[in-house]
């Protein structure tokens, strides 16, 4: 038997697979500034403060909502555009993270995602990283209709990926403490991503542990 088989290796995107601001070259509302001319600011009041809470569960599509928000700024770009742009310059790989996870798979861990996106961007994002790593699942928020910390979420995304039986052969690495403590909480193995030195032994001896789950 492979070291790690039987343990499941729940990866978050930003923050994680990730890096949500890269030296130099800014964050992704940063960059839309410079492509577009106008304020990100103004966008955070009008779209991600009022409508993406839902959005982001699932509750209303992000098309709709973020064009009547363009428009209402007149920002100079139409919806696909303005997509297209925040997902590939938000989409900066951590390296190290991706090194690693090749490594535990390739050792017997199972891939799966979890995250906190709304459709659009999470089609993206499996697609991307698909051919990147051995993606075997991808739990995300706006497909069960709450955000990752919750019960409900964690309870769904165990029944995706099979786990429901026994959740502790789950190690989630996550950089928000909320989610690793609800994941914790629900009984997955947690791991506080901060990227010090460390981090992959903590994470290996957490597979390690989850692979004697079905034993």
């Amino acid at each position: 038997m492979s070291h790690f088989e039987g343990a499941v290796l729940a990866l978050d995107v930003d923050g994680v697979l990730l890096i949500p601001s890269p030296a130099g070259r800014g964050s992704w509302q940063e960059v839309l500034e410079q492509k577009y001319g106008m304020s990100a600011a103004e966008l955070q009041s009008t779209f991600f403060e009022q409508v993406w809470p839902d959005v982001m569960v699932g509750r209303q599509p992000i098309e709709p909502a973020l064009g009547e928000a363009l428009a209402s700024l007149g920002w100079p770009c139409g919806i696909e555009d303005f997509l297209a742009a925040w997902f590939e310059a938000d989409f900066v790989l951590n390296d190290d993270v991706i090194d690693a996870a090749l490594s535990w798979t390739a050792q017997g861990a199972r891939l799966v995602i979890v995250t906190n996106q709304e459709h659009r961007r999470a089609a993206f994002l499996l697609e991307r990283l698909s051919a990147l790593l051995p993606v075997d699942a991808l739990a995300y928020s706006a497909a069960i209709g709450c955000e990752k910390r919750a019960p409900e979420f964690l309870a769904a995304a165990d029944v995706m990926f099979g786990t429901s039986d026994a959740p502790s052969s789950v190690v989630l690495v996550d950089d928000t403490l909320s989610n690793v403590e609800a994941a914790l909480a629900h009984g997955w193995q947690s791991i506080h991503f901060t990227a010090q030195p460390g981090w992959r032994q903590d994470v290996a001896a957490a597979l390690t542990l989850a692979a004697t789950v079905r034993l």
